[in-house]
């Protein structure tokens, strides 16, 4: 009752107050631009005052290039890049995450230029940002529309999942392959949306404890073994996860796991941007995951029916532009077929 009271008021805050007038050149700057560009994009027309971005390709390509057909003249600059490049840019608002504030507040506040700084790290954290962009860039309509789309999905996954017992909720494991690509295996920290997806999908998070820091942690073959879990899900920001869950599957050191035994190991759906993240797809690793570790539970949602969805309500593809853009880049043991 509490979170949809929260939802209700968010979604008459930006009906009722009034916008700002809309902003007419955006650069997106700092750490986490891609995300940030997920989200402006959620709002029609904002490419077209988007003038310049901060580099936040993972490896697996940029989704700007597919939604955005202007992508090409907008200028990509390095995203620690300092204020005189922002600056250069001569941006009516610079939109950050809430992690760059310390590092350019005081510099672009001196220099007159105003900034917006989103969090975009927690479902609910989400819910609040779209109303702020919906406000700044001059469309609380489309923001209330944003907002109970993913409160209505968020809702058919948990009036399901908060009624499970802990007995009903497996042990799942979520784990970043290492960025050098060799079997070296990372945790998220409890804050972090990995942990949130988790519980709320129905799961226990094993490492629930084991990482009180700000970033992930790297963990050994020994912790992994000792948690033991009954699900694992891996994954990987820079080539398919498929391969890097079959490569877990084959260490010969892990094969003991109840995970392995039983193959129940996936690896974490991904296009563009790995659906774990706290990215506009959260929304549906919360959906896939829970399905996934319940599928039972949810015999009437298609992940690959919430997909198209998505992009369609989101960003606008229709059938035919979702089948060629995007449906070829989706990776990851999805568990349906494109």
């Amino acid at each position: 009752m509490e979170r949809t009271i929260r939802l209700l008021t968010f979604i008459l805050m930006i009906l009722v107050v009034g916008s700002v007038d809309a902003q007419q050149r955006i650069v997106l700057a700092g750490r986490g631009a891609n995300m940030l560009a997920d989200a402006i994009y959620l709002f029609p027309d904002t490419g077209e005052r988007l003038v310049a971005y901060s580099s936040g390709d993972q490896g697996l390509g940029l989704f700007m290039s597919e939604v955005d057909p202007a992508f090409k003249e907008k200028v990509c600059f390095d995203k620690s890049a300092g204020v005189e490049v922002i600056a250069s840019f001569k941006p009516d608002l610079v939109l950050l995450k809430s992690i760059s504030r310390s590092q350019y507040e005081a510099a672009l506040n001196a220099l007159g230029i105003r900034q917006v700084y989103l969090m975009l790290e927690t479902p609910e954290q989400y819910y609040e940002d779209i109303a702020t962009l919906g406000k700044v860039l001059g469309n609380q309509v489309h923001a209330a529309e944003v907002i109970s789309w993913y409160a209505d999905h968020e809702k058919k996954i948990m009036s399901r999942t908060t009624k499970l017992s802990a007995s009903q909720k497996p042990k799942v494991l979520l784990l970043q392959l290492a960025a050098s690509g060799e079997s070296v295996w990372k945790v998220p920290p409890d804050s972090w949306m990995q942990t949130i997806l988790a519980e709320r999908a129905g799961g226990i998070p094993v490492w629930k404890g084991a990482n009180l820091g700000s970033g992930w942690a790297t963990v050994s073959v020994e912790q992994i073994a000792a948690w033991n879990p009954d699900v694992v899900c891996i994954i990987n920001y820079r080539a398919n996860s498929s391969e890097a869950a079959e490569a877990f599957k084959k260490d010969k050191r892990l094969s003991s796991l109840k995970a392995v035994r039983e193959g129940k190991v996936y690896g974490f759906p991904q296009d563009f941007y790995s659906w774990d993240q706290p990215d506009t797809r959260w929304i549906l690793g919360l959906t896939w995951l829970a399905k996934m570790l319940h599928p039972a539970l949810f015999t009437d949602i298609s992940v690959i029916g919430t997909t198209e969805d998505f992009f369609n309500f989101m960003y606008g593809f229709d059938e035919a532009a979702f089948h060629t853009n995007i449906a070829p880049k989706i990776q990851g043991d999805v568990g349906e077929q494109f």
